[in-house]
């Protein structure tokens, strides 16, 4: 596999909106004490201004930087993250990932 750095970014929208705060200071920092993660960012959409282009729907993002795709595969299968899936993911109706090399 390839060393190649790279960020993945993930997106929730939550079933229930109350949520949120919980979701944020609860459940999303178990990712980032995953052991390949080598930073984590945390947050809620910003209040930019409404234009077409911006998608305010989401009420939860996590980002999260790795220093290879072999160290990203393994933050699939690592208990946190598991543990994450298992405990949360009935609090989210849609994720969407988006992985970027750099």
């Amino acid at each position: 596999m390839k060393k190649q750095p790279m960020i993945h970014q993930v997106y929730f929208w939550l079933h229930d909106e109350n949520d949120t705060q919980e979701f944020l200071t609860a459940a999303v920092p178990m990712l980032g004490k995953c052991k390949t993660v080598g930073r984590f960012i945390a947050g809620t959409p910003a209040d930019t201004e409404k234009r077409e282009v911006v998608d305010h729907s989401w009420q939860v993002s996590c980002t999260l930087f790795f220093d290879s795709l072999e160290d990203q595969l393994a933050y699939q299968k690592d208990p946190l993250h598991l543990e994450f899936i298992d405990k949360y993911s009935s609090m989210w109706k849609t994720v969407k990932v988006y992985d970027i090399a750099v």
